[in-house]
């Protein structure tokens, strides 16, 4: 996709290289993995209003993949600390009734 969004990910990285250091010195990472996930919601944020400005279809498959991707790396990071990861499952679910509809949601996701 063509779609121009501020670009986290140096943050992002910055933020990796601490959570390292903090695990090798045996240090909490809670507080640094969440920097992260906030920082990936606020790109899921930008990009859905990115998208819409640029006139593409917020329904299609192709955006959905790129959402889901990104609801996947906040919950694996959720999960690495220890939070609840049920909203992101909600999360994940939305957007795949919103894509594929309700009837092809439960016939290939709820397996």
């Amino acid at each position: 996709m063509g779609i121009k969004m501020n670009d986290n990910s140096n943050l992002f990285n910055e933020i990796q290289k601490q959570i390292e250091a903090a695990e090798r010195k045996g240090l909490p990472i809670k507080t640094l993995v969440k920097q992260q996930i906030a920082l990936l919601q606020d790109s899921h944020d930008e990009f859905i209003k990115a998208a819409k400005n640029q006139g593409y279809d917020i329904n299609s498959p192709r955006v959905g993949d790129i959402e889901v991707a990104q609801y996947s790396a906040m919950k694996q990071l959720a999960q690495k600390i220890g939070m609840p990861v049920e909203i992101y499952d909600k999360l994940i679910k939305d957007v795949r009734i919103r894509i594929f509809g309700e009837e092809n949601y439960r016939i290939y996701f709820e397996k």
